[in-house]
């Protein structure tokens, strides 16, 4: 709980320096009116961006600025509907295994090509190639031909065809009730032939799709610089003239920039500051919650002692108290057991799910052969587990708790606290990482993205494993198979029930939580809501320059104070977390 206790300690040395603690109220006010088009709109995240080639960058905060810059043949509506994108239209065969894409024609990609088919097959086998370090080729499985492609026996990916210059055809081995959603993945969208045939690293920061903006300056934990693609197919649109988007900025200076009009819309509150908003008359009815399409939890390396043994991965299941994780941060975090969010399967009498059972816990120790009496503190795991978590977050804070409750059965964690790119890295190594933080955002909304990525043997690989448990059963393997080749939705629904229960027995997660961010924007922002797939979907959003006061606001009025600290117009710039001891 150190990162929360921080940032509630810190505002109580700004209200012991004669500081309001409150929130500034909102600048500007509503008007309405058509969308106007200029401006640029400046966001935030907590983390650094890896990469933004979208073959390989499948994070959250990757995914959201991708989706600016590429488009895909398949995107979804506001209302969370499949509808075709680059393509005019989605033509699919009665058998379910051939799918035709007439392009639209005029596209043309950031450095003013004009987008053709050879250009979609040319994108999709780069992105599959043996070379690529995609993180769930598996997704793309059933296309005709993968198997050799990928493996690198063929120069070609035979089931993507050309019929002329504006159509491309994909034929798969089988039905595919997620096909339509894996193509609206960034993973597969068009690029620029500067990417090449074959995937090359310096791509990552050197991005060029056919999306409504692209990308002009790109440094990391610093900024990403976006600018209005003048040649989009859409006509008008994007409104905006570019996006500013700050990399690795602590949640508590997003705060104090966002009531400064330096920032025109957050999510990244902490506890102490989504209260404050959340309890402020001018801040009420303003902002949404996202749709909590997110499981959070603990992966426990099953191919590295002490978790190779599937007792002493339940004994942790057992042993986590969801509950008190879920007070710590009520309304962002909820407690969660299975590994599917409610949204999208809501759990019925009986469901199968993890519970907290301290007396089986225990019992599950003398199973695996570590036995641990409470009383004497005697016995249990001999040894530290080192336990990786991303550094002032929320997975920092779960850890601690977690390390809390497991030493109640024997099971000593060792802390870990590391950077996100750091985080990927390892756990995505094989036999790098005994356990950490695990959590996955859905890449799309059905529940097959809560198992094949992270829980399938198909998702693991040497490097870049999606499935930081390495976990393998061919039961499951068996069950998601089937899942994907139905299309009746009863049954698909019964599968990824048994799906869950494998789970629960094998224990390669622990999912202890589902978490929900608060948006919240200023008034002058419009055009913008949580989407209910797409994370941060700011494409369509426009600013109401008349309303928009830059820099009239200066400093927050609750940091008078502390002007000289917080406000680089007044003094020596240094930001509210050097004065916490922070990193500056």
């Amino acid at each position: 709980m150190h990162s929360i206790r921080t940032k509630i300690e810190l505002l109580a040395a700004l209200a012991a320096l004669g500081c309001s603690t409150g929130v500034a109220p909102p600048i500007g006010e509503d008007r309405d009116g058509p969308p106007q088009r200029g401006g640029v709109l400046r966001t935030a995240f907590f983390t650094d961006v890896r990469g933004l080639d979208a073959a390989t960058a499948f994070d959250t905060a990757a995914s959201a600025i991708e989706s600016l810059v590429y488009d895909g043949l398949v995107t979804y509506d506001d209302a969370g509907k499949l509808v075709p994108q680059l393509a005019e239209r989605i033509d699919v065969s009665p058998d379910g295994k051939r799918y035709s894409f007439p392009l639209r024609r005029g596209v043309s990609f950031h450095d003013g090509a004009e987008l053709t088919a050879a250009d979609v097959k040319r994108s999709i086998e780069r992105a599959l190639h043996v070379k690529t370090p995609c993180p769930v080729p598996s997704y793309y499985e059933r296309i005709v031909g993968f198997s050799a492609y990928h493996d690198g026996k063929a120069d070609d990916l035979t089931g993507v065809k050309l019929d002329g210059d504006y159509q491309i055809t994909i034929e798969l081995t089988e039905p595919d009730a997620t096909f339509l959603h894996i193509m609206a993945l960034p993973i597969v969208a068009p690029v620029c032939k500067s990417a090449g045939k074959v995937w090359e690293r310096t791509f990552a920061s050197k991005p060029c799709g056919a999306g409504p903006f692209k990308v002009t300056r790109y440094e990391n934990g610093q900024i990403i610089k976006l600018v209005r693609h003048d040649g989009y197919w859409e006509k008008g649109k994007p409104y905006l003239d570019g996006i500013d988007w700050f990399l690795s900025m602590q949640s508590f200076t997003q705060r104090f920039k966002f009531e400064q009009g330096d920032l025109d819309y957050i999510r990244e509150l902490s506890e102490a500051d989504s209260l404050l908003y959340r309890t402020t008359p001018a801040w009420r009815g303003r902002g949404a919650w996202e749709p909590s399409l997110t499981t959070g939890g603990a992966f426990m390396n099953t191919e590295m002692a002490p978790f190779d043994n599937r007792h002493v991965r339940r004994a942790v299941s057992y042993a986590i108290d969801r509950e008190q994780l879920a007070s710590v941060r009520p309304g962002h975090v909820r407690a969660h057991a299975k590994m599917v969010p409610n949204v999208l399967i809501a759990p019925e009498p009986g469901y199968p799910q993890q519970t907290f059972d301290y007396a089986r816990a225990l019992e599950e120790m003398r199973l695996g052969g570590y036995p641990y009496d409470p009383k004497t503190g005697q016995g249990g795991y001999p040894k530290e587990v080192p336990y990786l978590a991303i550094l002032d977050s929320y997975a920092q804070t779960a850890a601690e708790i977690y390390q809390q409750q497991l030493a109640k059965i024997g099971i000593r964690l060792k802390i870990q606290v590391v950077g996100w790119p750091t985080f990927l890295a390892k756990t995505s190594r094989r036999k790098t990482a005994q356990m950490g933080f695990a959590g996955w955002h859905a890449d799309f909304p059905d529940a097959s993205t809560f198992f094949e990525p992270i829980l399938a043997t198909k998702s693991i690989q040497d490097e870049e494993s999606q499935n930081a448990a390495f976990f393998s059963n061919r039961q499951l393997d068996d069950v998601l198979d089937r899942a994907r080749r139905s299309t009746d939705e009863a049954e698909r629904k019964r599968l990824y029930r048994e799906a869950e229960d494998i789970v629960v027995q094998e224990a390669p997660w622990a999912t202890s939580y589902t978490y929900s961010y608060l948006e919240l924007w200023q008034p002058y922002l419009h055009g913008y809501r949580p989407h209910p797939v797409l994370s941060q979907h700011v494409r369509h959003a426009w600013i109401d320059g008349g309303q928009k006061k830059v820099a009239a606001r200066g400093c927050s009025r609750g940091l008078r104070a502390l002007d000289r600290f917080t406000c680089p117009e007044r003094g020596a710039g240094r930001s509210t977390l050097a004065l916490a001891g922070g990193p500056r």
